[in-house]
């Protein structure tokens, strides 16, 4: 099943969004000495919450409408991203408050991520009543 796979793209990039939340900061000033100076721009985090989202619709949506019909999945990965926006919005001038929402909101988009996946798999034969065919 394709989902498990997006579902698999979207924990994937999940972490590299963490990974880049925490990791940028202190590795900022070496980053052009590798020439990675594009990593600390504004359009790398937009890339990794854009792409973040669409795998979530190309995996939440065929997931719930034809397999597990449970909406937590969504919930929680609307949960994640709210948190990564109020992040930019908000307290963009805290830095710690926005590193522990990025990072909150990035583990709660893989655990979304995670349980869909785990409903999915639940799902593989039918005979749950959470299940729909």
């Amino acid at each position: 099943m394709i989902s498990r796979y997006l579902d698999f793209a979207g924990t994937t990039v999940s972490w590299l969004c963490l990974l880049h939340c925490i990791a940028l900061p202190a590795a900022i000033a070496s980053l052009p000495f590798y020439g990675l100076h594009f990593l600390a721009s504004e359009e790398a985090e937009l890339t990794l919450i854009g792409t973040s989202v669409v795998l979530a619709i190309l995996s939440f949506a065929p997931s719930y409408l034809k397999h597990h019909r449970r909406l937590s999945p969504i919930l929680l990965f609307a949960g994640g991203l709210t948190l990564i926006i109020l992040s930019h919005h908000v307290f963009g001038g805290n830095f710690i408050v926005r590193v522990l929402m990025l990072s909150t909101g990035a583990l709660g988009i893989t655990a979304a991520h995670l349980l869909n996946h785990s409903f999915c798999k639940e799902c593989s034969d039918c005979e749950s009543i959470h299940c729909s065919v």
